[in-house]
């Protein structure tokens, strides 16, 4: 049976691209990577790995690869999203790389100011705000919104670069640290945070996934733990307010979002839509309900999520579910929420390669780099990447590629 095949680029967060590359393959697809991390080298999932440690070496890779027909497309990493936003390569060539449907969605790509402008254009719920060009201009929005208010660098994630400002004193943090402007001042609502993991394909909605926030690595931060819902448990005017944001953004791939249920009106704000898959990606398979056979549905059948969605009778309406990877080492040896139905297959693999012996390597190169001179490493990394090449010669002979 022929297989249709992906393409997964990204590097900056290892553990996101093991994750998509994961639900992938439980979708069906033959997968190639292109990868500024060696991360997943030996991953047997990977078709052809290609390893692009520097950004021009990257972008000419991928200019390459994408001659090549894919069936999907997925960057895993904001760094790499804004790496093909603002490079040189033809818009064309970037619109088979990003998750639009037309350079005309490229101005909220990575961009907290424009998601809020292609919002509030396009009636979709979301917080009052205003574009800050300076300080002044930042005092005066804080003013004319009231308080409490959010200072949101324009670009950035896992929570950097946002500021809660409750009154005047508050406001003198960002004015302090902010380097560069603008930036958005985005009015506070108050009310249950939410967050949807979508699948879009030409801006239509395919599939989501929704849970609220139970516990934060940092504030701001990533969660650590959350509570998922099933579909059949929501509003219509959950799913009808998703499309109309896939229709907003010209959404042709992943979006993770976040929005408020406000205490006051009971609506669903909507302040973030980063395009791209989060480490989340694929846990709705805990509750029955696996994105990956939904997409593999799609591409087969053209099937898409309608509402009323069926209810699963073997799991109940609501499952708090931990993520391995960011709780704490105790929680997770004494199964705190339940840890142990939520691991991968390939757990124990990735905890000795990835967790543990990723550690020991990174304290390694931090004492290397401190007591040998950068002429000396450059010299031993040479002489070292040498023998390790040799060996993979010697042990897959004409196979497989030790640089791949």
């Amino acid at each position: 049976m022929y297989k249709l095949e992906a393409l997964l680029i990204g590097g900056g967060w290892p553990d996101v691209m093991m994750a998509v590359l994961g639900l992938l393959t439980r979708a069906g697809f033959v997968v190639d990577v292109i990868s500024t991390n060696a991360f997943l080298t030996k991953n047997k999932s990977v078709r052809n790995y290609f390893l692009a440690k520097k950004n021009d070496v990257l972008l000419k890779i991928v200019s390459e690869r994408i001659k090549k027909e894919y069936a999907l497309i997925v960057i895993g990493d904001d760094p790499t999203l804004g790496k093909i936003l603002n490079s040189n390569l033809p818009d064309e060539d970037k619109l088979k790389l990003l998750p639009v449907i037309s350079d005309k969605n490229f101005s909220h790509v990575f961009s907290k100011i424009g998601l809020s402008v292609v919002f509030h254009k396009n009636g979709v719920t979301t917080p009052d705000y205003r574009i800050a060009n300076n300080e002044h201009e930042l005092k005066t929005s804080a003013r004319m919104l009231g308080y409490p208010i959010f200072v949101k660098v324009d670009s950035s994630a896992g929570g950097l670069g946002i500021f809660e400002c409750l009154n005047d004193d508050d406001l003198d943090n960002p004015l302090n640290k902010l380097r560069t402007y603008p930036v958005l001042v985005q009015k506070k609502i108050e009310g249950v945070e939410m967050s949807m993991e979508a699948f879009y394909q030409n801006g239509e909605l395919i599939h989501f996934a929704c849970s609220t926030q139970e516990k934060y690595t940092y504030k701001f931060g990533p969660t650590s733990v959350r509570r998922y819902t099933q579909l059949a448990c929501l509003e219509k005017d959950v799913f009808d307010e998703l499309s109309l944001i896939g229709r907003a953004l010209g959404a042709d791939g992943f979006v993770n979002m976040s929005s408020i249920r406000s205490d006051y009106d009971k609506r669903l704000y909507f302040f973030e839509a980063d395009m791209r898959p989060n480490l989340w990606v694929g846990h709705s398979k805990y509750f029955g309900d696996d994105v990956a056979k939904v997409i593999s549905r799609y591409f087969t059948s053209g099937e898409t999520v309608k509402y009323p969605y069926p209810f699963n009778p073997e799991y109940p309406e609501q499952v708090v579910i931990s993520h391995y990877s960011r709780i704490r080492l105790s929680e997770l040896v004494l199964n705190r929420y339940q840890v142990w139905e939520h691991l991968p297959d390939n757990f124990l693999y990735i905890t000795l390669r990835y967790k543990i012996w990723g550690g020991v390597v990174s304290s390694k190169v931090r004492l290397y780099k401190r007591l040998l001179p950068k002429r000396w490493r450059l010299r031993i990394n040479n002489t070292r990447r040498q023998i390790n090449i040799r060996f993979m010669q010697l042990l897959y002979g004409d196979g497989p590629n030790p640089e791949r």
